[in-house]
């Protein structure tokens, strides 16, 4: 059975502190954008003008699936147009500025234009860039989504021998947040011993601070690809280069051959913008 939770100002501090699959839609005063169901996967529909594809939002990733779905209820990726495409890689959309695009305008938004961020729900452990994937693009502060920028993995078949240096740059990238977090009650300190030129003093708490990381790294499960997750990038493919930087939450289970196929159009500009145009004609939830 679902649950659901009414009001934004909930959703809105989750975001900063921390089903039927072929129906049809309700309508918007049925469904408050609002709503949040908090124990279910959830569907979302985009129809665009190279075919449809249907996006199954996972469960386990309530901050960024309640994201899309809110968005989606607003009708806020309606008239978008796709950027970002990378044949064999991926394909992006969440300009609000690209439903007016001109011909040859570049489109792609800056992660500082967006209204809030999402608290990041990396986990390579379960969620990984496998084909079909979906994820939320990353902002400059780490651990953090934007709120409207997502994409969608094609990839390409992996050489399962290189995986073992992903899981070691996984580890490392694990390693330094660790020690991000217990440098920071430091910082006006660190900041203080600069001004005066104390190299001696900044050194010696660098060299405390990297044993303290070391410790509790060692008390942390280390990142490594499962049997399943070796052998779904080796024979279906994906991009593995990703793992541990961004949050997957979701992944295509209708219309995979539609991202596909917008995958391989011809990208123009800074920012991959295809062509012809691709736009999503409207995007909505697929309500139980």
């Amino acid at each position: 059975m679902k649950k659901y939770l009414i009001g934004i100002p909930l959703v809105m501090a989750l975001l900063f502190a921390t089903n039927c699959k072929n129906g049809g839609t309700a309508p918007a005063e049925e469904v408050d954008a609002d709503t949040i169901i908090l124990d279910a996967d959830q569907y979302v529909r985009f129809e665009t003008t190279k075919g449809n594809f249907t996006i199954k939002l996972y469960r386990e990733t309530p901050l960024h699936r309640h994201n899309m779905v809110r968005l989606a209820r607003k009708g806020f990726y309606d008239d978008q147009l796709f950027f970002g495409v990378q044949k064999g890689y991926k394909i992006q959309c969440g300009d609000v500025k690209s439903k007016n695009a001109k011909p040859g305008q570049t489109i792609g938004i800056d992660e500082e234009s967006d209204e809030y961020r999402i608290e990041g729900e990396v986990n390579p452990w379960k969620f990984y860039h496998k084909r079909g994937a979906v994820g939320q693009a990353s902002t400059k502060q780490f651990n953090y989504s934007t709120s409207q920028q997502f994409y969608i993995i094609i990839g390409s078949k992996v050489k399962t021998n290189t995986l073992p240096a992903q899981e070691k740059i996984i580890n490392k990238r694990y390693r330094q947040a660790v020690k991000d977090s217990i440098t920071q009650p430091h910082a006006k300190q660190i900041l203080e011993w600069q001004k005066y030129g104390e190299k001696k003093k900044i050194s010696k708490l660098n060299d405390q601070l990297n044993d303290q990381a070391d410790a509790i790294m060692k008390t942390r499960k280390q990142f490594t690809y499962s049997p399943e997750q070796i052998k779904e990038y080796g024979e279906t493919g994906g991009a593995p280069n990703l793992d541990g930087l961004y949050s997957i939450f979701g992944e295509i289970s209708e219309g995979m051959d539609v991202v596909e196929a917008i995958s391989k159009l011809p990208a123009t500009g800074k920012n991959g913008r295809p062509n012809p145009d691709v736009k999503i004609i409207r995007a909505y939830v697929i309500e139980e």
